[in-house]
């Protein structure tokens, strides 16, 4: 064995090598990402519906607003079990409001929402008065996607 020889010869596999780790590692990568993406479940959207929001000309007997609701077309909005979240704003305030009573909006129900917390108290202290114009927006708290986004003039 010549060792002159051995040592002169620099003709070696390191390319060959190099190339293949690259494409092991490349492999590796795609695996680990295709999995990663594939791996999360569906992403659930919210309820989609067509609901009419106006003001309603009577206040109740404490003399608070309202808001009537006519579910025009789609799904049903299901506020009993707290899945579903009405918030009003006017002006600078903004407040969640009491949906206890609306129950469940199915295609063809008018309800009537009263502009009241859980106290029964007025969310904004006092108003709104004609010529107002109050946002109501209602989330699905499940997504925690805007389903409606609508301004009302009072």
């Amino acid at each position: 064995m010549d060792l002159k020889k051995l040592f002169r010869n620099k003709d070696a596999v390191s390319p060959v090598i190099g190339v293949i780790l690259m494409v092991a590692i490349t492999v590796l990568l795609a695996a680990a990402i295709g999995s990663t993406v594939f791996s999360q479940g569906s992403t659930k959207s919210a309820p989609q519906a067509n609901i009419d929001i106006k003001a309603n000309d009577t206040a109740n007997a404490t003399g608070i607003a309202s808001v009537k609701f006519e579910h025009l077309g789609g799904d049903q909005i299901y506020f009993r079990d707290s899945i579903t979240k009405v918030t009003a704003s006017l002006g600078t305030k903004s407040a969640a409001v009491n949906t206890s009573s609306l129950d469940n909006l199915s295609v063809g129900d008018m309800k009537i929402l009263s502009l009241a917390n859980t106290d029964g108290m007025n969310i904004f202290g006092t108003g709104p008065i004609s010529g107002d114009i109050v946002n109501i927006k209602i989330i699905d708290l499940k997504t925690n996607q805007l389903i409606i986004n609508k301004d009302v003039r009072f």
